[in-house]
């Protein structure tokens, strides 16, 4: 398996079962050792995962936020 897809797996079992998105971001940055360029093809990679729509988006949400360091933008757009 590759790291991207270890990346991916974990993305998606911590959008499904992770409220605090702090500490799920925290875990993602860990886990990636500062390899940002998997941390990207883990995000392509959950665009085409067989998951809900709702759990990739989080999952992406999630790996952004870990890549990027930017606070996930709220559902009313602030």
């Amino acid at each position: 398996m590759a790291f991207e897809d270890v990346l991916t797996e974990r993305a998606l079992a911590l959008a499904r079962d992770t409220f605090d998105d702090q500490a799920a971001i925290a875990e993602l940055r860990d886990l990636a050792h500062g390899d940002n360029q998997a941390v990207d093809r883990a995000i392509g990679a959950c665009l085409a995962h067989r998951a809900t729509l709702a759990s990739r988006q989080r999952a992406i949400e999630l790996l952004a936020n870990a890549l990027y360091g930017e606070p996930a933008a709220s559902p009313d757009g602030s």
